[in-house]
């Protein structure tokens, strides 16, 4: 019999770190992958993380020549007109996403992770209220059943082992599909007139409704250039704007295409609860990106060292219950998932945002690179921006505005002390949940009425 510690379901960035820190701690260990071994690191992303998230990891930043492409030296976001800039300085690398992958893979593989290439999740081994375990199949259909103390979903956007289980659970509570963005983009050879240094964002409601485009260089002239659209009942094709916008644009400096393709992002909080007796939620499958840029790879790292940490926890002094994991809320959230809550409603704000709007924001000078920044990094809407917002003689035309911005900062500081919050057991967590359905529910609700 198959008999592990831990058997993490996906081989993407969060399931390879999980499965490198819990092996490393001597844990037997199994990952479950549907790609065989040269298939592994392959994503189609925007393959950009920042620095920063390292050295919070406490692991080596990528190397040029292998798993890095290149660094910038901060991002420039584009006004809808492009008639103006916003510079945003930090530190950033541009991945070579596959190298990446395969890095994680051998120091998972090194740690002691036994790995099920070419297999298939299937379902859960359900006892009672508790997983333990889960079947898979080979590509042949060979069934083969897993038996372990706790299974990880790793499995991204689908979150297979999360919506196979039973409705009545918390963890598997459905997501809304606004929360997602859908996208589509290229790497390309071609020749830019951009600043090879900096990462280009462009805000633009007519080519990306709900998200932005975006310009990545990656050395040698090669780009990352593509699109993220909010995913709606009458959502625009992704590829048909990036055919209609950018590739027109763009067709005389395009040489050449190395490849195409396009995924789902989550763009939302993280889901409420994302564990179970036996079972813990990570990355994308716990909706761990950010909610405003989407970017996914720093903080899909960070949930799974939370929760690896918490595992290895339980396993030394108990077993993996419900209430023994719960901690992995708190110590995410006080980490990433109360910003995360914070950035969505700005995410829920912006994408209500015409281009007009848009416009003005960049042209009157309201918000610096600094402000983005902290945003992005700390989830703040800085006191300063209504500040000058308020001193704008021509906000006599926009009398709404500042009261908006006030509100939004309100709305966006009770968001974070709602997730920083969380209770520290079950016995609260139904209390809290529809504490925070009714925030949530009356942000849209004022958004709505707002735009």
């Amino acid at each position: 019999m198959n008999r592990y510690d831990v058997t993490i379901v996906g081989g993407g960035v969060a399931g390879l770190y999980a499965s490198y820190i819990v092996a490393r701690a001597g844990l037997k260990t199994a990952l479950i992958e549907m790609k065989d071994e040269e298939g592994i690191g392959e994503k189609t992303c925007g393959d950009a993380i920042g620095e920063h998230h390292f050295i919070e990891l406490g692991i080596d930043a990528p190397v040029v020549g292998f798993d890095a492409e290149g660094f910038y030296r901060g991002v420039k976001i584009v006004s809808p007109d492009e008639a103006d800039i916003i510079t945003v300085d930090g530190k950033g690398i541009s991945l070579n996403r596959k190298n990446f992958g395969v890095r994680l893979y051998k120091m998972a593989i090194s740690s002691g992770a036994e790995a099920f290439l070419n297999h298939f999740f299937v379902k859960p081994v359900v006892d009672g209220s508790w997983i333990r375990g889960i079947i898979a199949k080979d590509k042949s259909g060979k069934s083969v059943t897993l038996y372990s103390k706790v299974v990880i979903d790793a499995s991204g956007v689908p979150a297979v082992v999360r919506r196979s289980l039973p409705m009545e659970w918390w963890v598997s509570e459905p997501t809304s599909r606004e929360d997602y963005n859908i996208t589509y983009r290229e790497i390309v050879v071609g020749d830019f007139d951009v600043e090879k240094e900096y990462a280009y964002i462009f805000l633009n409601a007519e080519v990306a409704r709900g998200g932005y485009w975006w310009l990545f260089p990656k050395g040698n002239n090669v780009y990352n250039i593509g699109l993220g659209i909010q995913w709606r009942e009458s959502t625009d094709n992704p590829r048909a704007n990036y055919e209609k916008f950018i590739r027109k644009r763009f067709h005389n400096r395009i040489h050449k295409v190395l490849h195409g393709g396009g995924g789902i992002v989550p763009t939302r909080r993280p889901i409420p609860c994302m564990v179970w007796n036996g079972f813990i939620v990570v990355g994308d499958a716990a909706a761990t990106a950010n909610p405003v840029h989407g970017g996914g790879i720093g903080s899909a790292m960070i949930s799974s060292m939370v929760a690896a940490k918490t595992i290895i926890e339980a396993l030394s002094r108990s077993e993996p219950s419900i209430e023994n994991l719960w901690s992995y809320h708190t110590d995410y959230h006080r980490i990433y998932g109360a910003k995360q809550a914070s950035l969505d409603v700005l995410r829920m704000f912006l994408q209500r945002m015409s281009n007009s709007d848009l416009n003005y924001i960049f042209k009157s000078r309201i918000v610096s690179g600094e402000d983005v920044y902290n945003m992005g990094y700390r989830g703040e809407l800085s006191h300063l921006i209504i500040d000058r917002v308020s001193k704008l003689v021509s906000l006599v035309r926009r009398p709404l505005f500042v009261s908006k911005l006030y509100k939004l900062k309100q709305y966006m500081e009770k968001a974070y002390q709602l997730y920083k919050s969380f209770p520290v057991s079950t016995l609260h967590y139904e209390q809290w949940r529809n504490e925070e359905r009714k925030l949530f529910s009356e942000i849209k609700e004022w958004i709505e009425k707002s735009f």
